[in-house]
């Protein structure tokens, strides 16, 4: 699963294409359209931000320097002035309204790599990095090329209920596989994240498989 972005933008318009789009994309877009609305924002989920400056109630560096988050900063004031603030701020990077889409999921994707990105569920810590998880006592599991792929297709489309045949189809050698497999595979999994009352992954009858609510660190 892709992480929880911020975005902080007063154009409806522009906003709402963008969110629409980041979406599409896999992203979770927490969007904020003035100061007064980010001061309501629960930072804990939130992993890169992306931020206007000319906002009508301030300006968006007081949104930069209350965040600890990889911060990109889109808007039309592209002063010199604007451009040496965001670097001594320790802003991410820059970008200049008018932009492409393309452009600004290609600065976000360079975020995902340089951040560690995990996912908390019932005491559990999953990292996507080292395909790993940490239970609450510390112990590691080491989740094998299939259950790592199933629980990936699983987060990243969630809040979709994905069939077995589209999770056959997603897989890298989907002729090793089998719905009893994609079945003992989510079994393997409840098991390691304690999913004993299927709360994290639901099973919907004679369809497939959900992933249901976590957060992201």
């Amino acid at each position: 699963m892709k992480p929880h972005l911020l975005m902080v933008e007063d154009d409806v318009e522009l906003g709402g294409s963008l969110k629409r789009q980041l979406e599409a994309h896999g992203f979770s877009v927490v969007w904020a359209q003035t100061l007064k609305e980010f001061a309501t924002v629960n930072l804990s989920q939130v992993v890169a931000a992306i931020v206007d400056l000319n906002l009508p109630d301030g300006n968006g560096f007081s949104v930069v320097e209350k965040i600890k988050i990889p911060t990109i900063i889109m808007t039309a004031l592209n002063s010199p002035e604007n451009r040496l603030k965001s670097a001594e701020g320790g802003v991410f990077d820059f970008i200049p309204k008018p932009f492409l889409f393309q452009e600004l999921l290609i600065k976000l994707n360079h975020i995902l790599e340089s951040v560690n990105v995990t996912i908390k569920i019932n005491g559990c810590g999953i990292d996507f990095t080292s395909r790993t998880v940490e239970n609450s006592v510390g112990e590691i599991t080491f989740l094998n090329d299939k259950e790592f792929q199933i629980l990936k297709i699983l987060t990243d489309k969630t809040p979709a209920v994905i069939s077995r045949d589209d999770i056959l189809n997603a897989l890298k050698e989907p002729e090793t596989a089998s719905h009893r497999t994609i079945d003992n595979v989510i079994v393997k999994l409840r098991q390691i994240l304690n999913d004993e009352d299927h709360n994290v992954i639901k099973s919907i009858r004679g369809v497939g498989y959900q992933w249901i609510g976590s957060s992201s660190e």
